[in-house]
């Protein structure tokens, strides 16, 4: 019986007067992925990115893989805390972030390396199994400037993977790339989900989220509106907003 590696609740998130995220809710059991999807605005990439603190959430309660944070919560404990949650949430961005004035294979073992003291010859050990993984064996000595979207992104990949993370948080992965190089980077993400990684993607690859995606849930002004299985939100979504948006992607 699989148990819930993400619990969420009541997530809240202001900016300002603007009330983005308004008491989000959402459990992820291990191995799930969960495709996030809705209108730009509406709060999806705030949430993951609230999940591992890199926005602070202005209300609610998150867990990751048994570390809990209660928002608000000021306490000595409270960075180690957090650090914990990023050490167990790999994140992969839009636009790729990754370090220019360092090769693949040094973008790779920098955590690993400053972050859990690990050394370099075990970061880099691991390092060449990632790289292998992602397709990208022969670009270990390039630099991020030398390197296709797609490269990019897999090569982030490799780095969030590299922390041995319990979940990774994918935020519109192949938003930025072009048509050609979004299927090497769907295929790698694929291949992570049959290995059992819990994946929370932030997408509108309606054909990725049938094939891949356990359940589907549907952004709308800070909510979560609609979820279920994507045979079931892609056919048949009961919610209006959720049919206008799926018949615009489609």
């Amino acid at each position: 019986m699989s148990t819930d590696v993400i619990r969420i609740e009541n997530l809240e998130k202001r900016f300002g007067e603007l009330e983005v995220l308004k008491g989000i809710t959402l459990n992820v059991p291990t191995g799930e992925v969960v495709v996030i999807f809705g209108r730009s605005g509406s709060g999806k990439s705030t949430m993951l990115r609230c999940i591992n603190f890199l926005e602070e959430p202005t209300g609610g309660c998150i867990e990751v893989d048994g570390t809990r944070m209660e928002v608000g919560v000021n306490t000595r404990a409270r960075k180690e805390t957090i650090r914990q949650i990023r050490m167990k949430a790999g994140m992969v961005f839009q636009d790729f972030n990754l370090f220019p004035h360092l090769t693949v294979m040094e973008n790779v073992i920098e955590a690993p390396v400053t972050v859990k003291g690990e050394s370099k010859a075990d970061a880099k050990k691991v390092c060449a199994e990632l790289l292998e993984k992602t397709g990208l064996s022969d670009k270990a000595d390039e630099y991020p400037i030398r390197l296709s979207g797609g490269q990019k992104q897999r090569a982030a990949i490799a780095r969030a993977l590299a922390m041995r993370p319990k979940i990774m948080l994918f935020d519109e992965p192949t938003s930025a790339l072009d048509p050609e190089l979004i299927g090497e980077v769907l295929e790698v993400m694929r291949n992570l989900a049959k290995e059992g990684m819990t994946m929370i993607v932030v997408s509108h690859e309606m054909g990725f989220a049938r094939e891949v995606a356990n359940r589907m849930c549907f952004f709308h002004e800070g909510k979560i509106i609609e979820e279920g299985p994507p045979s079931q939100m892609i056919k048949g979504a009961r919610d209006e907003r959720t049919r206008r948006f799926l018949e615009a992607v489609l």
